[in-house]
């Protein structure tokens, strides 16, 4: 029995070793290299390769730019626009509206009165909720798309 041990104790010694040798022997290293660029214009090497092979490509890219950036200010600057006559024309409407419902009371007409007034308010009401979700939810990085049904 105890030539098997030392027969079992001999194998195990030497296969640890061969196998150690061969995962060496194997060992392969990679490395990975990455750049990342974040703008309206290529990074400055790339900007400078598309100069060398068309002259004059990093001064169009640059009008390009110029172009967008006045764009967008322009259409900043009319949605502002937009919105200031929006909120001009809602406030006469729902003068007029309060008005007449103050009017119907006046004549007699009580609940028609109070009708026209609670509906409006309670419209009001409804737009300022709503209108308060859509703008935290399209701040969050959600989409300003209207016509789809707000999360609950």
């Amino acid at each position: 029995m105890a030539e098997r041990d030392s027969e079992i104790e001999q194998t195990s010694t030497t296969q640890p070793a061969t196998r150690q040798a061969d995962i060496v022997s194997e060992r392969r290293e990679s490395f990975t290299f990455a750049r990342t660029w974040q703008g309206p214009l290529p990074d400055p090497d790339s900007l400078a390769q598309y100069e060398q092979l068309v002259p004059g490509a990093a001064e169009r890219f640059l009008v390009m730019v110029e172009n967008q950036v006045a764009h967008r200010l322009r259409m900043e600057s009319e949605d502002s626009t937009r919105l200031n006559w929006g909120l001009a024309a809602a406030f006469i409407i729902v003068t007029l509206i309060v008005a007449a419902g103050a009017g119907l009371t006046y004549l007699g007409y009580g609940w028609a009165g109070a009708a026209v007034i609670g509906i409006n308010v309670v419209g009001l009401a409804e737009v300022f909720i709503t209108g308060g979700i859509r703008r935290r939810h399209s701040s969050a990085g959600g989409t300003d798309d209207y016509d789809k049904p707000m999360p609950d």
